[in-house]
């Protein structure tokens, strides 16, 4: 059985998901937004809305709606760097100033997701 991991340098399998094989939020993250079933129509991706802890951290609907127009456009069905590169901008641009770390994450058989943590619980996952 795949079990979700969460660590800081995590870099294989399936990583910062409430569900190995389906994804979701981890209670412990204030953030999420995920590729959804495997097909490769970019447009049906990253639509969950803005929730209401990283609304408490400071992110906005209109900065939310951009992080998914990002991450949308940087998404490869196969190939993960675009993606990966897109959400270290994301942390510089907006999630760090509002001390959040956005992160790669990975359910099922490679779908894609960004979980966001305050930087608090990021720092106590061991490396």
């Amino acid at each position: 059985m795949f079990t979700s991991k969460q660590t800081q340098s995590c870099g294989f399998g399936n990583r910062h998901c409430k569900h190995s094989g389906s994804g979701g939020r981890p209670d412990n993250a204030v953030g999420f937004t995920c590729e959804g079933t495997f097909a490769l129509r970019k447009k049906n991706r990253f639509l969950e809305e803005l929730d209401p802890d990283l609304a408490e951290q400071g992110v906005t609907a209109e900065e939310w709606q951009e992080v998914r127009e990002t991450l949308t456009e940087a998404w490869g069905a196969i190939f993960k760097k675009q993606f990966r590169d897109a959400i270290q901008e994301l942390n510089e641009k907006m999630f760090a100033p509002k001390n959040c770390v956005a992160i790669y994450a990975e359910y099922g058989k490679g779908q894609a997701a960004m979980t966001i943590y305050t930087k608090e619980v990021f720092d106590s996952f061991p490396e």
